[in-house]
């Protein structure tokens, strides 16, 4: 087919859009079958990814008196010098204040 320059090739790509109607269209499909515009994922094995709660990079550390997730040892400088109360308005960020009655 290279070789001839008059070769066409007979199959076109299609896509996302042409692909989902396809599927709609066609009703003769099992209801357990997968397709395109029905795609559920189970929930992730993994761990849930944890960020610093100051500086929004990847947290390595917990601070365990106040709960706040930190970088690194410059951010818990940080965070030793927070006025009383501060660190909650953090922990609400990620709704993971304490809240007393």
């Amino acid at each position: 087919p290279f070789k001839n320059p008059e070769y066409k090739s007979g199959r076109r790509w299609k896509n996302l859009k042409q692909v989902v109607a396809q599927e709609q269209a066609a009703s003769d499909w099992p209801v357990d079958f997968p397709a395109y515009w029905a795609i559920d994922a189970p929930p992730s094995l993994l761990p849930q990814k944890k960020y610093c709660d100051i500086t929004g990079l990847s947290a390595k550390y917990t601070d365990p008196k106040t709960n706040v997730r930190y970088h690194s040892a410059e951010v818990y400088q940080v965070i030793r010098t927070l006025p009383p109360g501060a660190e909650q308005q953090y922990l609400a960020l990620r709704n993971a204040n304490v809240t007393l009655k």
